[in-house]
């Protein structure tokens, strides 16, 4: 019993730091254990955690994608222009998709055939689509959402938000082709050791184009649940949102040097996270504070996810 609860910590190395934190916050607020507060939490971080599985198959594969949230910007800027003008929720939905596989072919196609460097050709990509969501709203948020998508929102069932389902749905879709698929083997490999990934006979460059590809289309899928979130669509939705999904898909145990890390990590990762600005919030602590900690957790839960990675390998 003991070995199997080491075994499971080594593997998920956020679960004793979120069972610490919501010790110490239920302690010192009365509305952090209530069912309000975990259905607006999960509701809340919806989106990061949709583009947090996204993130997750970059890591995997040892890149690295700084667009990924001014995509979701960008994909949430043209759906609701769209649907303003058309009032067509499915046509908004498929313009968000649209928009961010666009965005992910462009970073799939650059790194794994031209092979430019994954945090130059994101970052210049991160301009690029932050630019664009910004000049088509003219920096302002574009109104005229349908009810139907107002309504998503703000829709639960058995006390589990709407948005937060799509994204449940989305990791057990992601889990599936990580562990069941050869698409998700190969993804694994390429990370553990790119050079015996191309003498087993795997088309790297097409493994990286299609991890970019897919990474790009949950970031249009999060664009549009930020819609049905905050109501309308903000061209500056995702300026905030990119070292939390980084943060959640590290605190989780996913490396950034690729071949090491999980689906199911990212979650508790965003979890993790969730806990944290919430209770945090709960307790009245300013936001420029709140960021001094979580910068020092992202340091501590970096170390503890490689300190438990190096007693793996050992």
């Amino acid at each position: 019993m003991l070995k199997s609860t080491v075994a499971s910590l080594k593997t998920y190395p956020a679960i004793p730091i979120i069972v610490a934190l919501a010790v110490a916050f239920s302690l010192l607020s009365p509305y952090f254990m209530t069912g309000g507060n975990f259905e607006a939490m999960m509701g809340a971080n919806a989106v990061v955690l949709i583009a947090a599985i996204g993130m997750t198959f970059v890591f995997l594969i040892g890149g690295i994608d700084l667009s990924i949230s001014t995509v979701i910007s960008a994909s949430a800027v043209i759906s609701g222009i769209v649907m303003a003008q058309t009032d067509s929720v499915p046509l908004g939905v498929l313009t968000a998709i649209v928009v961010g596989t666009g965005f992910g072919a462009v970073n799939g196609l650059l790194i794994g055939y031209f092979k430019l460097t994954p945090f130059i050709t994101t970052m210049a990509t991160q301009l690029i689509a932050r630019g664009i969501a910004f000049v088509l709203s003219h920096g302002i948020a574009v109104k005229g959402t349908p009810y139907w998508v107002l309504d998503f929102g703000f829709m639960s069932w058995f006390r589990i938000p709407a948005v937060t389902i799509v994204g449940l749905v989305l990791v057990g879709l992601s889990v599936f082709a990580l562990s069941m698929t050869t698409w998700g083997r190969q993804v694994m490999l390429v990370g553990s050791n790119p050079n015996s990934a191309r003498y087993s006979g795997i088309n790297v460059p097409f493994i990286e184009f299609t991890v970019y590809l897919v990474a790009g289309v949950l970031a249009g899928i999060a664009g549009f649940i930020s819609i049905a979130n905050l109501g309308n669509a903000i061209p500056g939705v995702g300026d905030t949102l990119l070292l939390m999904i980084i943060g959640a898909v590290v605190l989780g145990g996913t490396a950034m040097t690729g071949g090491e890390g999980s689906i199911e990590r990212t979650v508790l990762g965003v979890m993790l996270l969730a806990i944290l600005i919430n209770g945090l919030n709960l307790v009245g602590i300013p936001f420029y504070d709140q960021l001094i900690i979580q910068g020092i957790l992202i340091f501590f839960g970096t170390w503890l996810a490689m300190k438990f990675s190096g007693q793996r390998s050992q």
